[in-house]
């Protein structure tokens, strides 16, 4: 495309929005209908875009409208800007209300089913928080997440970063065990017996807690055949129902696949055992008495779930909150 050097107005946000809608429609006419604009009005919008920038951002010989490599390139970045935008949106009304508009909570994977009903509840009939965002994923996702104010509050085991500037308030503590599939019928006392009859899966490195098995595994001087890694808690159990291999997790871990009736043995881990610790991490003194809710909540269901599905556990957990 022949450059203009005459640069047209714009209104750089509301055409990057365009240029997404019709990356991701393929279409100019039904990305204008999405973003609620006629199809003349769209089109001034990318046409804007293209003689800013001095570039073709779609290919109009095709059908649907594919991008150029210079569309492609500006993709990665609206996509990243647009993000900005809204986070910074999200932020500005934290800070302009008088009351938290939305409450953005980080949730571990493995209970983040278990504790969605309760803290739903918390907020809209006690905390009346208009609106409630959660997401879930592993430990060492929260970190970035609570410093990118991408969450207010976090669900997390063993924080792997300086906490200093946070409040952290504690949930529970819980044990390891060892789980075995339910037709396991050798020796449940001798770790080195069940490790010659079942291969270990285990977390992968990656996640805190394979890092934290693999540490106790070495302090022991237990050596373990490798047979599969997972990131999930769902797929180290999935692993251990083909009865085939076993694994060391604790309760946090394990709730979802005994809710989901899989067939398993919870025993007392033969070596000496180790616990891991479940935590409410926020922003230091930012939201006041909510994150003490929140870790309230949080033990509450936990310890209902955990009576409900287990009944009597090896070893007991302890709750802080």
């Amino acid at each position: 495309m022949e450059k203009n050097t005459t640069i047209p107005e714009i209104n750089l946000f509301r055409a990057l929005e365009v240029f997404m809608a019709v990356g991701e429609t393929g279409q100019v006419t039904v990305a204008a209908r999405a973003l609620g604009m006629t199809q003349s009005a769209a089109s001034q919008h990318l046409k804007k875009l293209e003689q800013s920038f001095g570039v073709a951002l779609f290919d109009r010989s095709s059908r649907p409208l594919e991008m150029t490599h210079a569309g492609a390139a500006m993709h990665r970045r609206a996509y990243r800007i647009l993000n900005e935008v809204e986070d910074m949106r999200l932020e500005l009304r934290h800070l302009q209300s008088s009351s938290l508009p939305v409450l953005r909570v980080g949730m571990l994977a493995s209970i983040a089913t278990s504790l969605t009903p309760d803290l739903y509840d918390l907020v809209e009939q006690e905390l009346k928080v208009p609106e409630l965002v959660l997401s879930a994923g592993l430990a060492n996702d929260h970190q970035t997440a609570l410093n990118g104010r991408k969450i207010d509050i976090a669900v997390t085991s063993d924080p792997q970063f300086d906490v200093t500037d946070f409040q952290v308030i504690p949930v529970l503590e819980e044990p390891f065990f060892l789980v075995l599939p339910e037709s396991y019928d050798g020796p449940e006392d001798d770790i080195h017996e069940v490790a010659r009859r079942l291969k270990l899966v285990r977390f992968s490195s990656d996640a805190p807690v394979g890092r934290r098995t693999e540490q106790h595994l070495q302090r022991c001087r237990v050596s373990v055949g490798r047979s599969m890694e997972a990131d999930r808690a769902s797929m180290v159990v999935a692993g251990v129902i083909t009865g085939k291999c076993f694994a060391i997790l604790t309760p946090t871990l394990l709730i979802d696949a005994v809710a989901e009736g899989m067939a398993l043995k919870i025993r007392r881990l033969p070596i000496p055992g180790f616990k891991r610790s479940v935590q409410v991490i926020a922003r230091d003194a930012e939201l006041g008495d909510i994150a003490n809710a929140v870790a309230q909540a949080c033990a509450r269901q936990l310890r209902h779930q955990f009576e409900t599905r287990f009944g009597t556990l090896p070893e007991p957990v302890t709750y802080l909150a």
